[in-house]
């Protein structure tokens, strides 16, 4: 990352940690109203990241963005934000503006949808290609974090070329990155716990089993990382390193979230307790946009395919760091 990166992500995080404190996620959670905190974060103008410069935004690709959305996840921000930006810079793209009020989720089929209580509009897939709709959430989901079973669909406002299956890579993408992000804070936070917490005299981080678990969970957390970066290494989302970092966040969230808890204890899980914010949306992500198995299938299926005669070269062709110029 060069330093203009740095510069760009020291001043995001800046921003979502003034403007998203735990207590505004759980008013938006709960009132399911985010239009005062959609307000600040719009005018920032993070959102315009991937529209191309001639159409008046910052013309950054996927790899620039990356870090963002690991600071999305990292707070918890509870409002579809990463969705938004990756909405608009395809649209843009292909010429297409949405309304700039617009709060926008990528609307695959989904056994639940992140943020779909909240949204203005969707991106949705039909026979001729993407449009971008009004739409409404509809159902609750288990897990208190404004998402919705589907999708009341109005008016298209706008339409792109592409596939449902696009759809579907581009959302799973999305969320592997703020998944990422999510086990980061979560396991800063589960380090943290342990060091200020004594147990028979001693801070829980003294104890070899619990030095054991929390190694497990960092192992965790960086994997994910790693795998969610790949997915966001070339100049469009790629099939194959999507599918296997969905997969391997799916497969993290797992041991995160019980080697988080277990450290915790029973505080972990308590409303007033922040580290169930980061649990439940990691839950929702994990069913969300396909399951790992889902994506583990995708992934044999790939390796299975002519032309890959042995696994070393379908890793190095297919999940190799690309470096974008």
């Amino acid at each position: 990352m060069n330093d203009d990166n740095n510069i760009l992500v020291d001043g995001f995080r800046r921003l979502i940690a003034d403007t998203v404190t735990p207590a505004r996620v759980r008013e938006v959670e709960e009132t399911l109203s985010p239009a005062s905190l959609w307000e600040a974060l719009h005018a920032s103008g993070f959102l315009d990241m991937l529209v191309p410069e001639d159409a008046g935004g910052a013309g950054l690709m996927l790899p620039d963005i990356f870090p963002l959305l690991l600071v999305l996840g990292e707070y918890a921000v509870p409002v579809p934000f990463a969705e938004t930006m990756v909405a608009r810079g395809m649209l843009s793209a292909r010429g297409v503006s949405a309304p700039e009020d617009a709060l926008i989720v990528l609307a695959p089929a989904s056994a639940t949808l992140p943020f779909g209580k909240l949204v203005t509009h969707a991106l949705v897939a039909r026979d001729d290609g993407l449009h971008l709709v009004e739409a409404q959430g509809k159902g609750d989901d288990i897990f208190g974090a404004a998402g919705a079973l589907g999708l009341t669909s109005g008016a298209s406002v706008g339409r792109v070329p592409g596939s449902s299956d696009d759809l579907m890579i581009g959302a799973a993408a999305v969320a592997s990155a703020q998944m990422a992000g999510a086990m980061s804070r979560m396991l800063e936070m589960t380090l943290r716990h342990a060091g200020e917490r004594a147990q028979f005299g001693r801070p829980l981080g003294k104890f070899q089993a619990i030095q054991q678990q929390i190694a497990v969970l960092a192992e965790q957390v960086i994997s994910c990382q790693v795998a969610a970066r790949t997915a966001f290494s070339g100049t469009s989302f790629d099939p194959v390193r999507v599918a296997a970092a969905k997969c391997r966040a799916g497969e993290a969230s797992n041991l995160v979230c019980g080697i988080s808890h277990a450290v915790h204890g029973a505080i972990g899980a308590t409303a007033e307790f922040d580290l169930q914010l980061y649990s439940r949306r990691l839950k929702q992500w994990q069913l969300a946009f396909g399951s790992q198995q889902y994506w583990a299938t995708r992934l044999g299926m790939a390796r299975a395919a002519p032309g890959n005669p042995n696994t070393a070269d379908f890793l190095r062709r297919n999940l190799a760091w690309e470096i974008v110029s």
